[in-house]
């Protein structure tokens, strides 16, 4: 957009000291570029001509009789006719905040010199590429401009600062990585939710099958859905209850044994919580026996003598005889909100960690080796299947994805997700430690991490840790001044618990309004930044 019309006037006006219509039509100008920018939404761009600049004051022209006063901060150069494009950052009435973009940064000559030297031409793009991997701390010699260079034009679509920042952290630039890596800085990443994702995505798959009439199909896809849920448990030796037999009655082990061995009575088992509420109890029971479910396996139920992963078992060996009793009514069971809830809880049983579980040694190791099983168990029955474009195949995916990508990171940083079963509500939980290549503690021997939770009642928690020697200093930031008095109240329970342990603690408590971002915080750190091999956690354990 060329605006020369518009310097001579302004110049004139100016050389004239501005009379009172010149004065008048700046005025009306100034409001005009003003509206301009109201009008617009943050993100998007802008660009206009430098009238005049008075040391780091400038007025640039943006369209017919739309001007802008604005100055320039840090070393940003502008002269007369030089045209500029900017980002619009902040639009408020009370502030407005224009970002100069990759455009004009052409006219730097450091950037300029290095795309001369590695002999690529001078671009928008190619000027923008080199500008961010100087920020990023890349090198910017030929072989690497060459590299960056190819990246790019195989990835057009793509940021250019995601994909500098990908090739910085050393990881695999790759259609599935670049999904998750903008995931990650979008705060759009937590497993937990994924996980939640598939339950309600194997449903409606099982939905789109039967509802076009494939009910045999759609139940042999059920089948083979439970089956790899189940098998996989028991091959990566997840805890389960229907492998426990007790003994209410009383009776001697071998009564006990002998009962279990009678085809006709079904073991008891321990069930430490209820399979449902009571009134979901009843009407499941009531589905069961609709479908014809033996009774033995009805009365379990309804006694509260059957866990979640012994029922699914009962029905998934169901489903692999020859012929159920009525596959309509079977298929009314499972479409039941009582059955769902059943295989919901039970996923989320296998999947999401109670916080006493954490401390546990290997406890995140084994839901990792649990988690990556059952996925590819699962990836290779949707491919069996040819139903590799159902919601629970592209559900699956985005999990797989996630751990994949997580474990890539752990070959630099030390970081892990943890999906947590709060009472009551799911909640998520990122462990994130400061570490380098050649030692877990930094130079002054401290260790220093971060660990972010989204929690339903106390909201976006992240605490800081730093331990140096036996002493413990932790940092609280929420954005809740309520929960914020709640830890600081409580703060001597876990104060006294770290000093029985021998350690000395000091707590400190933050109101701050946005919220921690764990891939920003990797950006953060210098680029030769690594974990010990020892430390690594390896999601595909």
């Amino acid at each position: 957009m060329r605006l020369s019309s518009y310097v001579n006037q302004i110049n004139q006006n100016f050389a004239e000291n501005m009379n009172a219509e010149s004065a008048s039509s700046m005025e009306q100008g100034l409001k005009n570029g003003m509206d301009a920018i109201l009008g617009k939404v943050p993100g998007q761009s802008i660009a206009g001509e430098v009238l005049m600049r008075d040391g780091i004051d400038i007025l640039i022209a943006i369209g017919d009789n739309q001007l802008l006063q604005a100055k320039l901060e840090g070393s940003m150069s502008a002269q007369p006719g030089q045209i500029l494009t900017f980002q619009i950052k902040n639009n408020s009435n009370s502030k407005v905040i224009l970002s100069p973009l990759f455009e004009n940064l052409s006219q730097d000559p450091n950037v300029s010199k290095a795309l001369q030297a590695a002999g690529i031409p001078e671009t928008n793009i190619t000027a923008g590429m080199v500008k961010a991997m100087m920020q990023e701390g890349l090198p910017i010699d030929k072989q690497s401009l060459y590299q960056m260079n190819r990246i790019i034009n195989a990835n057009p679509q793509v940021d250019l600062q995601t994909l500098v920042q990908m090739q910085r952290m050393n990881l695999p630039i790759t259609k599935e990585n670049i999904f998750q890596f903008e995931a990650y800085k979008n705060y759009q990443h937590q497993l937990g939710e994924s996980l939640s994702d598939i339950a309600d995505a194997f449903t409606q798959s099982f939905q789109e099958m039967t509802g076009s009439g494939e009910i045999s199909q759609g139940l042999q896809f059920y089948k083979e859905v439970l089956g790899a849920l189940i098998d996989t448990m028991e091959e990566t030796g997840a805890e389960g209850d229907e492998q426990i037999i007790a003994n209410p009655a009383g009776q001697g082990e071998d009564a006990v044994a002998s009962a279990a061995a009678d085809k006709n009575i079904l073991p008891e088992v321990r069930v430490e919580q209820p399979l449902l509420p009571e009134n979901e109890l009843n009407e499941l029971v009531k589905a069961l026996k609709q479908a014809e479910v033996p009774d033995k396996i009805v009365g379990a139920v309804a006694q509260n003598r059957m866990s979640g992963q012994a029922l699914l078992h009962e029905i998934e060996k169901m489903l692999s005889e020859d012929a159920l009793p009525d596959k309509e009514k079977f298929f009314d069971l499972l479409e039941s909100r009582e059955f769902k809830n059943v295989l919901k809880n039970e996923m989320n049983r296998q999947w999401l960690m109670l916080p006493e579980e954490v401390g546990k040694e290997h406890s995140v190791d084994k839901l990792y080796e649990r988690l990556n099983s059952q996925m590819n168990r699962l990836s290779q029955v949707l491919e069996q299947s040819t139903k590799v474009d159902t919601p629970l195949a592209k559900a699956v995916a985005n999990v797989t994805g996630n751990i994949d990508f997580m474990n890539q990171l752990n070959q630099t940083f030390t970081y892990v997700q943890i999906p947590l079963k709060m009472q009551g509500k799911d909640a998520s939980g990122e462990l994130f430690v400061y570490t380098n290549k050649k030692s877990l503690a930094r130079k002054d021997g401290s260790v220093s991490a971060l660990l972010h939770l989204d929690m339903e009642y106390l909201g976006s928690l992240d605490v800081y840790v730093a331990l140096n020697d036996r002493k413990v200093s932790t940092k609280f930031y929420l954005q809740d001044d309520s929960a914020l008095d709640l830890i600081a109240q409580n703060i001597d329970i876990l104060n006294k618990r770290l000093e029985e342990r021998g350690y000395s603690v000091n707590a400190e408590f933050v109101n701050r309004d946005e919220n921690t971002n764990v891939m920003e915080e990797m950006l953060k750190q210098n680029k030769n930044i690594s974990a010990l091999a020892g430390y690594s956690f390896d999601a595909r354990a």
